[in-house]
């Protein structure tokens, strides 16, 4: 009787010992909201009194500062902000399209790997080159990411924009 008690007991510990621990797995540091002031980069048209880095056909990306809360990781919360942001006289957005959205975002080790499901409007040669500084600029400021991968469907971000590129030459 007392092994059998003392076995009972063994595994009543162990079943509160493992629901402990999953209980655990699924909570985060971020199930609360955070705040984040990051940068997204819009295109202002070349001959724009806007400033930032000159870009491909005489773009300029510029860095537009937001707070945003954020309950994932910081990465997907500024790149949801870039999707969502609404173009202004100046500042066009380029990273939209139809059905376009973000679908998942890996990291591990440095490494993040965004996957995008749906298409861009491209509609000429420059939209390229304005898509994918936007991604890359707006997605590369967080000191714990050192490299980062972009796919669209089932391709690299840049095979994507290279097949559209060729439409207009």
């Amino acid at each position: 009787m007392k092994k059998l008690f003392s076995a009972v007991l063994s595994i009543g510990i162990l079943t509160a010992i493992i629901l402990l621990i999953i209980s655990k797995c699924d909570k985060t540091e971020l199930d609360e909201p955070s705040e984040l002031n990051a940068n997204i980069y819009l295109i202002a048209s070349e001959g724009s009194n806007q400033t930032g880095k000159t870009i491909g056909c005489g773009d300029i990306l510029v860095a537009e500062s937001k707070n945003i809360q954020y309950e994932r990781t910081q990465l997907e919360a500024i790149l949801a902000e870039l999707f969502a942001q609404k173009e202004t006289n100046e500042l066009h957005n380029f990273v939209k399209g139809p059905n376009l959205i973000l679908y998942q975002i890996t990291i591990a080790n440095g490494n993040a790997d965004i996957y995008l499901k749906g298409d861009f409007f491209i509609s000429s040669i420059c939209d390229s080159a304005r898509i994918r500084e936007q991604l890359y600029e707006t997605a590369n400021q967080f000191p714990d990411i050192k490299k980062i991968n972009f796919y669209i469907n089932t391709q690299t971000l840049e095979t994507y924009l290279s097949i559209a590129k060729k439409g207009f030459k």
